[in-house]
């Protein structure tokens, strides 16, 4: 396995800095070969978990949140996002039904929903006052 190469950030945890951190994802995708259509991919799940981290966990005012991303080559990112905002798991949400007609479709879950379909791997834990969230997505090789 090829050594990881690493983007770290440290965010306010608000919705306003968003697209400047994914426009830095972006360029240091481009500047390390990640395959353009990984960064788009993680970077959808990316936008859902940090805006539920700064609507709901944060309820809009900020606070602290940690990202480090990691590229194995030549298709595989990892992130973990950390905040220290009150103990929630998105990885234990309910399940929504995506089949159930829209007027009987309970409101929210439907970004958790979409992290889970597009993830290899989706984890959480507490880690004293912390919330950690781990996803990857790998690739598949080309034929």
């Amino acid at each position: 396995m090829s050594p990881s190469i690493q983007l770290l950030c440290s965010l306010n945890g608000t919705v306003d800095e968003l697209p400047p951190f994914f426009e830095r994802m972006e360029a240091w995708g481009e500047e390390h070969d990640v395959p353009p259509a990984l960064i788009a991919s993680f970077g959808l799940m990316l936008d859902e978990l940090l805006t539920n981290v700064a609507m709901h966990a944060y309820q809009g005012k900020g606070g602290p949140v940690a990202v480090q991303i990691d590229f194995i080559a030549p298709a595989h990112l990892r992130a973990l996002l950390r905040d220290e905002g009150p103990a929630y798991d998105p990885t234990a949400a309910a399940e929504v039904d995506v089949n159930a007609p829209i007027e009987e479709r309970e409101i929210g879950g439907l970004g958790v929903h979409f992290v889970r379909n597009l993830a290899d791997q989706f984890a959480y834990r507490r880690d004293g006052h912390v919330n950690e969230v781990l996803v990857s997505r790998t690739l598949p090789a080309k034929a």
